[in-house]
């Protein structure tokens, strides 16, 4: 049943498409009178309209229906989305708007909801109920025809102009089913916004979708066409009626929709990211494409095959994580599995790359690229898919996009958006699938990735054109961001500066709390620049105040801060003496000086060494920015060389620069670091406990590990003198 009254849209302010010196003699219309010609509208095309309901079901997997349409409200002028997943849920019908063109056909734009989501349709009219099915679909025109059981008693099909004659005038009227109301009303321009677009040349305009339009026979209207369209290029509008639009089945477009899958699982396989294990906290997951790894040792992900036989995988690692990966795995469509060789990270993208270690494996077919240029893109159609890792298994849901529009990103390059052109995958963006459009032909044009530099969304599924192709042709990797042996892998990049907490008096006193905004209580304050060093170079300085980095062009930093050092009120003199130490310690998270690896530095090992950056810091109550290139740290305590005695049960390491400040040791004082000792072993028996130093071996300095390995290799009774703290003793340790 249709309401109006309330619910007809507030007309639009009407725009004249050829105005000229006449038409200032023309005396304008008064709301009054637009609203009497809705009205008139309303009630000349009452029977014309109708209520299409889809009822909606669950697959024989138990999926709901992933779909969205999107429509232009009426009354708030914004697009609005309606939900398959409701109606199958709750036995809701998905309502939309159609028009009756014959007394067994409604028309209404595809929706491309799929057959095995459908429990059934029906069609309301002038009170009259019937049972629908999908008919006939135009492609072109996005539009589809169903077929009711019988014809309607009493509906009064649309006559539409068979001239082909243009409307100089036209009148649009158009009509959208919101929260269970039908609104309708008329719009004499159509036109809600203009824009030129300057690269293709075109007068393009946004009016709104789902319209009737009329043109003005002097005495009467007649219906000239129905418009699908939002984005529209002003004067290439076409009247065509729906008699002559070119037709084929519905079920033809799910077959192409199938075609289309078969050929993207050719392509798109299941891979698996093994890491080696950083922490008992880490375990296998799916990779949601613009979320960080940390704390996880196995990722599912997807591995799409290009021309040339480079998979490329969507993610976004940082160069800490990737030095941990040690194998790359594919699932091959027959279920076997083939070992991926590392080929690269990617610079700009948050994406991984990859060859088969033989030759392309049989059933696979490589995405052939698409070399257009975005701006080449324009009112093209696409297949477009959201593509799932489940348990190592391709789930995909597949649909059309088309191009409608661009901007300016990635450089102040065009960059080419997609709208769908019917329903919307729902699914992608609440559990994070990989994205991808690909031409009517096969080739891959789009393929959605995070940016490693935070300059553009993730969830965007955008295309600047050759930016795909470049990926595979000539790949820009990041030398640093590579799986590394496990004694290369702490390779963290630094300034050159040591800094503490600033507390709210220092920040207030440096002028720098305007520029910290939350970061306020974790700002950290320089307290030694290092010569030769990225901040030295920068002009940094003890006092200053450390504030952001970001990538050169980037308009987002990652914020410098401190969180509380929680182990530094340890009562290191308690804890030595606890049994329960020699654990606690082996785990080498918490030591007396500082972490190297936390802090400043911590946020540097999201870009990497060797990375060019640009540092923000506060210096004598002004703001300062400066681009350096980060350093590779020092060798530190967590990525020292060490060495093993398994007859002892214990790890040494050589002492690095932040243990020997802390010591207050010169830089050629022997000794070495106790860096694990086994519970019960021999070592912790004869009371050698984790974190302290050995200075020498039955009455010899030790220069390094490796000299401790010598000088206790096949020993059978040792004297180490000990230091803990600023103790010092002799362990004797018997074998």
């Amino acid at each position: 049943m249709f309401y109006f009254g309330n619910a007809i849209l507030a007309i639009i302010a009407s725009l004249s498409l050829a105005a000229g010196a006449d038409d200032a003699a023309d005396a304008p219309a008064t709301p009054l009178d637009e609203a009497l010609l809705n009205r008139e509208l309303v009630d000349e095309y009452r029977n014309s309209f109708a209520v299409v309901r889809y009822y909606m079901k669950k697959n024989e997997k138990g999926e709901e229906p992933g779909f969205e349409i999107p429509y232009v409200c009426p009354n708030c002028n914004s697009t609005h989305y309606r939900d398959g997943g409701e109606s199958a849920e709750k036995g809701i019908p998905a309502e939309f708007a159609g028009f009756v063109i014959a007394p067994d056909r409604v028309l209404m734009q595809d929706i491309m909801v799929k057959p095995e989501f459908v429990d059934r349709i029906e069609i309301e009219c002038d009170g009259e109920v019937l049972k629908a099915e999908e008919f006939e679909t135009a492609p072109a025109r996005h539009a589809l025809v169903l077929k009711t059981a019988r014809p309607f008693a009493s509906a009064k099909p649309l006559k539409f102009a068979e001239d082909g004659k243009a409307p100089c005038e036209p009148l649009y009227f158009f009509i959208v089913r919101e929260d269970g109301e039908t609104v309708a009303g008329f719009d004499q321009s159509h036109i809600e916004s203009f824009r030129h677009h300057v690269e293709l040349g075109l007068d393009l305009y946004k009016g709104n979708p789902n319209t009737l339009v009329l043109r003005d026979d002097g005495e009467a209207f007649t219906p000239v066409t129905v418009a699908f369209e939002q984005t529209v290029e002003l004067g290439a509008e076409t009247f065509v009626p729906p008699a002559q639009w070119r037709t084929e089945p519905a079920s033809k477009r799910f077959e192409r929709l199938a075609d289309a899958e078969a050929r993207l699982r050719k392509a798109v396989l299941p891979v698996y990211l093994q890491l080696e294990a950083k922490s008992k906290e880490g375990g296998r997951f799916s990779f949601r494409i613009d979320s960080g790894s940390e704390q996880k040792n196995d990722i599912d992900t997807i591995g799409v095959l290009a021309e040339g036989g480079l998979v490329i995988m969507p993610a976004k690692l940082a160069p800490a994580d990737t030095a941990r990966l040690v194998k790359i795995e594919a699932v091959l469509p027959d279920g076997s599995k083939a070992r991926l060789d590392f080929a690269g990270s990617y610079v700009e993208e948050g994406a991984l790359a990859a060859r088969f270690a033989g030759k392309i494996p049989e059933g696979l077919e490589p995405f052939a690229l698409d070399r257009r240029e975005a701006i080449d893109l324009w009112g093209d159609d696409f297949f477009s898919a959201a593509v799932f890792n489940r348990g190592g298994s391709i789930d995909v849901e597949m649909n059309l996009c088309k191009v409608d529009g661009f901007k300016r990103e990635r450089g102040n390059r065009t960059v080419a958006g997609f709208q769908p052109v019917s329903s919307a995958t729902r699914r992608s963006r609440d559990e994070g699938a990989s994205r991808m459009l690909f031409s009517r032909d096969g080739k891959l044009t789009v393929l959605s990735m995070p940016d490693r530099r935070g300059r553009w969304s993730s969830d965007a599924i955008e295309a600047q054109g050759t930016a795909l192709a470049s990926l595979a042709d000539k790949p820009a990797f990041d030398a640093e961001n590579v799986p590394r042996k496990a004694d290369d892998r702490r390779r963290t990049p630094w300034l050159g500066v040591e800094v503490q907490p600033a507390n709210a008096d220092v920040l207030r006193e440096k002028k720098a709390v305007s520029y910290l905004g939350e970061y306020v209580e974790r700002a950290p304050l320089v307290t030694e620049v290092a010569e030769g060093t990225p901040a030295a170079a920068l002009g940094i300085k003890p006092g200053d105040v450390l504030l952001s980095v970001r990538y050169p062009g980037s308009s987002r930093g990652e914020m410098f801060s401190l969180d509380r050092e929680v182990f530094s009120e340890i009562n290191w003199d308690e804890a030595f003496a606890d049994d329960r130490f020699i654990e606690f310690g082996s785990s080498g998270e918490v030591t007396p000086w500082p972490n190297v690896e936390g802090g400043v530095n911590e946020v540097l090992a999201k870009f990497g060494v060797g990375t060019e950056v640009v540092v923000a810091w506060v210096s004598d109550g002004t703001r300062r920015e400066g681009k350096t290139t980060l350093a590779l740290a020092p060798v530190h305590y967590r990525n020292a060389p060490r060495a093993r005695n398994k007859e002892l049960g214990m790890t040494v390491c050589d002492m690095t620069h932040e243990v020997r400040k802390y010591f207050k040791l010169s830089d050629d004082a022997p000794g070495v670091v106790v860096a694990k000792v086994k519970s019960g072993g021999v070592a912790a028996v004869a009371g050698v406990r984790p974190l302290e130093l050995i200075i020498d071996v039955n009455g010899e300095g030790v220069k390094s590990a490796k000299d401790f390995a010598e000088k206790t290799k096949g020993a059978k009774e040792l004297d180490f003198t000990v230091r803990r703290l600023s103790a010092t003793r002799v362990v004797p340790v018997r074998l």
